[in-house]
């Protein structure tokens, strides 16, 4: 067990290297022959299609990935839960394209974007297509890295070989599209290929059943939107794509930093969510070095994002992005509060029967943005979305650890006894 934790956690750590480096070969390339309002068209198309990501998603990448977990050495078990949320995410991606067509007939903001929207659908094709959900559950997660990272370095020169000015926009957004929708399709090749799974089909109940099960955590992914993609969304409706294109730029910026704890993480999550239906002292002990790798080095990506915002955005994107040096440093505490939360919510609240209690703080959280989102937008453009952004993750961060310590939850003790949990 130890070996393939290792494994995943190389497997990914790979895959999350290719993640920051890959990016930093296209997105200076994007900044200048985009520019900044094209850019923020750019990501704007992104955020509003992320939603339909979010819905196709549905939670099935916690959800699903736990009872994969439980049931990995059973084939025909793994089988019946693959179809059936294969067979969810299908019916959701079909429903999410009529949504969008429909929005955009009412919406002009939509209307004007929709050769880009259009473009960036894919993504919702390659979401249902690409099983991370199955590959974490059955912690074979070399396979998500083989899948992805091929598809990537496959599309990848066509950024430079295709879009030249900012009448390219929708052709930037097709490409990052279709790379996921590649990643999906060599994903299939490889579950064939390995016999991983049986072929047949989901009755409608078990479908009905797989959604009903993951409610609980499509709240929790769907009120995270609310203070992630959202802040995006009403930016571009309310500052304009300039102001969404400098909040872009901080934003992935601060995504890279905080990338090197993401592949870690996810090969944790199925370890933790397996022992604690096996052995809950050696679960904690696991969550707790995940507790003091997050700490150290999500606290040492703040202080450089803090330290270097300046430097940073001059060398890696150019001129004509300086307000973003702001929005930048608001943001720099978010990677630290994000790896702590990651640890309370989802390597502890989660596999302990918690999903009900994270939904409502994530709800609560969100509703919370919400509220300080728009004057703060109003006022402050691209800042004052990062400072609501700010906000909301600390009250997240704060809300999981406040519960965790009411339900004495011993999480942190260097001995635990199962008759505490």
């Amino acid at each position: 067990m130890a070996n393939r934790l290792r494994q995943n956690i190389v497997a990914l750590t790979i895959l999350q290297a290719a993640n920051m480096l890959l990016p930093l070969a296209t997105i200076p390339y994007l900044l200048r022959v985009l520019r900044p309002e094209h850019f923020g068209a750019y990501i704007f198309a992104q955020a509003i299609i992320g939603y339909l990501v979010l819905l196709t998603d549905y939670g099935f990448n916690w959800s699903s990935t736990a009872h994969v977990a439980r049931v990995q050495n059973d084939r025909y078990a793994v089988s019946k839960i693959f179809w059936a949320t294969q067979g969810a995410k299908a019916l959701i991606a079909v429903v999410c394209l009529a949504m969008l067509l429909l929005a955009a007939l009412f919406v002009a903001r939509l209307r004007e974007l929709l050769p880009v929207l259009l473009a960036t659908y894919p993504v919702v094709i390659g979401t249902v297509l690409f099983p991370q959900w199955l590959f974490q559950g059955l912690e074979q997660m070399t396979l998500t890295t083989v899948s992805m990272l091929s598809a990537r370095l496959l599309l990848l020169p066509l950024t430079f070989v295709l879009v030249h000015s900012p009448a390219d926009t929708w052709i930037a957004s097709l490409i990052s599209s279709m790379s996921v929708v590649a990643a999906g399709l060599v994903a299939s090749f490889l579950i064939v290929k390995d016999r991983m799974i049986v072929a047949m089909v989901p009755g409608k109940a078990e479908i009905l059943e797989t959604l009903r099960d993951g409610w609980h955590t499509f709240i929790s992914t769907a009120a995270i939107s609310l203070y992630t993609t959202t802040n995006t969304v009403v930016l571009g409706f309310i500052a304009g794509d300039a102001a969404v294109g400098f909040f872009g730029v901080a934003d992935k910026i601060r995504n890279l930093a905080q990338a090197p704890l993401v592949p870690v993480a996810n090969a944790v999550y199925p370890r933790v969510t397996a022992l604690f239906s096996e052995d809950s002292a050696q679960a904690f002990a696991l969550v707790r070095k995940m507790f003091y790798l997050a700490v150290s080095s999500m606290l040492l990506a703040s202080v450089a994002l803090w330290g270097g915002a300046e430097l940073i955005l001059r060398i890696a994107m150019g001129s004509g992005y300086e307000p973003a040096v702001i929005v930048l440093k608001w943001m720099a505490p978010m990677p630290l509060l994000i790896g702590l939360s990651g640890v309370f919510g989802v390597q502890l609240m989660l596999p302990l029967g918690m999903k009900k209690k994270v939904s409502e703080i994530l709800i609560v959280a969100g509703l919370f943005n919400l509220a300080i989102l728009v004057p703060l937008v109003w006022f402050y453009g691209a800042q004052g979305a990062a400072m609501s952004a700010l906000a909301t993750e600390f009250l997240v961060t704060a809300s999981m650890a406040l519960h965790l310590i009411k339900c004495k939850v011993p999480a942190f003790q260097t001995r635990v006894r199962t008759d505490e949990i």
